[in-house]
């Protein structure tokens, strides 16, 4: 039986939960409607990835 310690799946919870709030605001930024939003969902992904515009 595999012994989980919490603090490596809280770890690999938390990245993955990470990975794919990049991914949605990534997507958004490329296939949003208006500009507004892809404006805003790049300066969202911009922090995240903390990294100037």
């Amino acid at each position: 039986m595999l012994n989980h310690d919490p603090a490596t799946l809280a770890l690999a919870t938390s990245a993955a939960g990470y990975v794919a709030t990049v991914t949605v605001l990534a997507l958004t930024a490329i296939a949003a409607p208006t500009t507004a939003r892809r404006r805003e969902a790049r300066t969202i992904l911009a922090l995240l990835l903390n990294r100037r515009l």
